[in-house]
This record gives C-alpha cells, sequence and structure tokens, in this order.
C-alpha cells in the first residue's frame, strides 16, 4: 500500500518536532514504507503466495553527543510518542560520541522519474503465476533429464522519506521485480544443478524463459561431477561470482569505516598501482543501469565515487559521521550499519566467455560462490564454496563438470591476477540486508586463484 509522499514527509516531521520538543538536540526521521508480493515455486510446481505491507519509523535523537537509534511499525500518535520517549531514555543513558560531529546538512537531491514502474506495482497474482509457468515449462523443454525447478518470483514497491532537524526533506518511490530459479536434473541417480535470475525495476523486462533456459542448460551440463583435488588453478568467474567477490571487497575495504577501524587494504595500497591495469569499479546510484536511488539513508543525495581505476585504489564512500571525524562531506553512502557502496559497477572488457575459455590452459568455470565468509578483511581473505555449475576446462576446452570446491583466496590476489574482463554486464540485486541497490559486473578470468577443499556433491 502506497501512502504518498505527503503522507510520509508529513509522518517524518511529526517525528522529529515530537523529538525536538522532548529536548533532543537534533533528530532525524526515516521512514521506509514498503508492499512485497511473493510467487515461490519448488518441485516444479507454485507452493507459496504471499503478501506483506510493512511500515518502519525510525529516529535517529541526539542529545549533545549522546546517540540513539530505535525502530517502531506504528504510525499512532500514541506509537510515535512512544517511540520518541524510548530513543530519549536510550539517548539519555548513553556516553558521549565525542567524535560526533552533527547530522547532515540538506543538499538538492536529483530527480529520477524511471523508478517508479506502474507495471511491477500493479503485476498480479496471476501474471507472477504465468511467468513462473512459462520459466517451468521452458527449463523442462531443454531435456527430459530435468526433474525439479524452484525459485522465487518477487515484486515490491518501496517508499523512503527522510526528514532531520537540520532542514533535510527527502522522498522517493521505486519499484522492483526479482526472479530467480535453481533446476536440478538427473541421470542414473546422479543429480546436476543450475542456476539464473534477473532483476528490473520493470516486470516485464524480465524474461522467465531465458531465465529458464540459462538455469537449465546449466544443470544438464553439470551431471556426472567428478571429484578433482584442490590447489591452484586459472580461473573464470561468471558474473553471478564476480559479484559476490565485489560486494565482500565493498565490505570490507571499499568504505570509510573500514579505513577508520583500520581493516581496510586502502591503508595499504591507496593511489598504488595495485590491480590489473583495465580493472574500473566505481559507485553510482544515480546510473539507470543498475538499481538506482537519488539518496541515502540519512537523506543525502547518491554520489558517483570512482573506487579503483585503471587498477589503482583510489576513494573510498563516506556516510555524514565518517566524513565528519575527516572533516569532509558525506557522498551519500549511508547504509544499515555504516557507509557502503551499493550500486557497484565493473567496467567491461572485450572478451567473451568462450574467448576465455580458449585462453585457459588448466582452470576452472565458476557459476557463482555460496556461504562465503571473511578470513582476513585487510589482506580481503575470503572463504567460500563454488555452487551451481563449476567445469574443468583444460587446453582451451570444457572437459567435464566436477564436484563443488572450497575457495579461500585473498581478493586482491585476485584482482591483480585478472587476466581478462567480459564485453558483457549483468545486473545482479542486493539482498534487503544491505539496503536498495545492485552490482553490474562482466565475468573475469582470473590467472591463479586457490581452491583449498572439495565437497562431495
Amino acid at each position: 500500500m502506497v501512502i504518498g509522499k505527503n503522507e510520509c514527509l508529513n509522518l517524518a516531521e511529526k517525528i522529529v518536532n515530537e523529538a525536538l520538543n522532548y529536548g533532543a538536540t537534533q533528530a532525524e526521521a526515516r521512514i521506509i514504507n514498503f508492499t512485497e508480493y511473493l510467487t515461490r515455486f519448488a518441485n516444479s510446481y507454485i507452493h507459496q503466495n504471499v503478501g506483506e505491507t510493512n511500515i518502519h519509523l525510525t529516529l535517529r535523537f541526539i542529545l549533545g553527543k549522546k546517540i540513539s537509534s530505535v525502530t517502531i511499525n506504528e504510525v499512532s500518535d500514541k506509537a510515535i510518542k512512544m517511540l520518541v520517549e524510548r530513543a530519549f531514555k536510550i539517548a539519555k543513558v548513553q556516553e558521549e560520541n565525542p567524535e560526533f560531529k552533527s547530522l547532515p546538512e540538506p543538499e538538492p537531491i536529483p530527480e529520477i522519474k524511471e523508478l517508479f514502474v506502474k507495471e511491477t506495482f500493479e503485476c498480479t497474482p496471476k501474471l507472477r503465476a504465468e511467468m513462473v509457468k512459462e520459466l517451468i515449462d521452458e527449463a523442462h523443454s531443454i531435456s527430459p533429464k530435468i526433474t525439479s525447478v524452484a525459485g522465487a518470483l518477487s515484486t515490491t514497491t518501496i517508499e523512503m522519506a527522510v526528514k532531520n532537524s537540520l532542514g533535510i526533506n527527502a522522498y522517493t518511490i521505486a519499484t522492483i521485480a526479482s526472479l530467480n530459479t535453481n533446476v536440478i536434473s538427473r541421470e542414473n541417480n546422479i543429480e546436476g544443478f543450475g542456476y539464473a535470475a534477473d532483476v528490473s525495476r520493470n516486470i516485464r523486462e524480465i524474461n522467465p524463459r531465458k531465465i529458464g533456459r540459462e538455469a537449465a542448460e546449466r544443470s544438464v551440463r553439470s551431471l556426472g561431477a567428478k571429484k578433482i583435488e584442490p590447489g591452484e588453478y586459472e580461473v573464470i568467474l561468471e558474473s553471478y561470482a564476480v559479484s559476490t567477490a565485489l560486494l565482500y571487497t565493498a565490505i570490507n575495504g571499499l568504505n570509510a569505516q573500514a579505513v577508520q577501524d583500520g581493516i581496510s587494504f586502502m591503508l595499504d595500497l591507496k593511489d598504488k598501482k595495485a590491480f590489473y591495469d583495465e580493472l574500473t569499479i566505481w559507485d553510482d546510484g544515480l546510473n539507470l543501469n543498475g538499481l538506482a536511488f537519488p539518496f541515502d539513508l540519512e537523506g543525502v543525495p547518491k554520489k558517483k565515487v570512482i573506487l579503483i581505476e585503471k587498477g589503482v585504489p583510489r576513494n573510498v564512500v563516506y556516510d555524514s559521521y565518517t566524513a565528519h571525524r575527516e572533516g569532509k562531506k558525506s557522498t551519500g553512502h549511508s547504509a544499515r550499519f555504516g557507509p557502503l557502496p551499493t550500486h557497484l559497477f565493473m567496467r567491461e572488457g572485450d572478451s567473451t566467455i568462450n574467448e576465455m575459455i580458449r585462453e585457459t590452459k588448466k582452470g576452472i568455470l565458476v557459476t557463482r560462490f555460496h556461504y562465503v565468509r571473511t578470513v582476513h578483511p585487510r589482506k580481503l581473505v575470503l572463504t567460500g564454496m563454488t555452487r551451481d555449475g563449476t567445469w574443468l576446462i583444460e587446453n582451451g576446452e570444457i572437459k567435464y563438470p566436477v564436484k563443488n570446491l572450497r575457495f579461500t583466496e585473498s581478493m586482491l590476489r585476485m584482482f591483480s591476477n585478472i587476466e581478462l574482463i567480459g564485453k558483457e554486464v549483468r545486473r545482479i540485486g542486493l539482498s534487503r540486508w544491505y539496503g536498495v541497490g545492485s552490482i553490474v559486473v562482466p565475468s573475469i578470468k582470473v590467472g591463479k586463484f586457490q581452491f583449498t577443499g572439495t565437497t562431495e556433491y
């Protein structure tokens, strides 16, 4: 349910004024109102069709240099009074933060009209079911070996408003459509797995047949996986895997909080030639090739930030707190747990996947990563598993599928050993855990990549 710009901003203003009346020296209110509809399928049929509407009211209550943050999901006057009272009581018992300077000042926010798509907002359960059926039928048409198709199709409408006592007054509304699928094939009691996904503002831009076909072909090609020895291999990472590597790079290194906490590789490598010559990465929340969004959780307009330029780490992103600690201005990257680039792009190259394969003497083709964790943030060492399609390459040809491998590798080493970058990019949606955003990346070929273990599937 959409409540509209005026209602959102009036609600935020009511919270801010109530906080100021309660003695706050500064106050910030954030309203996030969202409606999501989800059609989930497994074993090649729809088994869940649900919808959720919720609204989150978050108050940041500043009492001198004491700060509290409280969230509720009620909008009544009584609930707002309770929110403010609770925030005041929590702030009062906090220790002072001597490094806090101020909430951000207002800046002009660009208007991006293409964020809200009526077709996505009005998408019906029938249309979602028809799209899921197209995906399932297409997947099964690829081969009689396909036994099960699973996944989810969701449509989300989100309104966000931010208002603070210094004059910030921001509002936007956006839609998101997301489709993902896992396809299982079987031959002689051996299973193969394939994955594909897409995300867009416009439900009509998502092609379910294409997604079903991609995942099904990957699943059938992965049948008969063999176990190979772990070790150092050349590796070709498809966009799904690259997006995960880039997200963890952003979390661990490409934000000011990581630098100020002493855990970012930027402390060692900023403005030094560190990576592949053609590696350029940036964040741009206004670029419509990603899931653009005009401002951050503090109501600060998004700014394009060059993070890595032709192999040289250049900049990190800031929210108001981390910016003020260094006498700078926020870059518009306030996120749930501090500053974070949430609209990442990697510049494409000029290679195809087939060309990468032909250039590989002995390597592994990886569809995506799973269950990734950080081992050493400053060295950007990650560990995780391959998933949903992994193949051995020898002398420029795919030889056979292999059982999933565990990797333990530094992304710094990986970025320095890139040999080729793909010419096609894919847009990957971020989990809501990180906020409204996306990662747009190509595939890459890496000369050295360390695998440290294997699995039984």
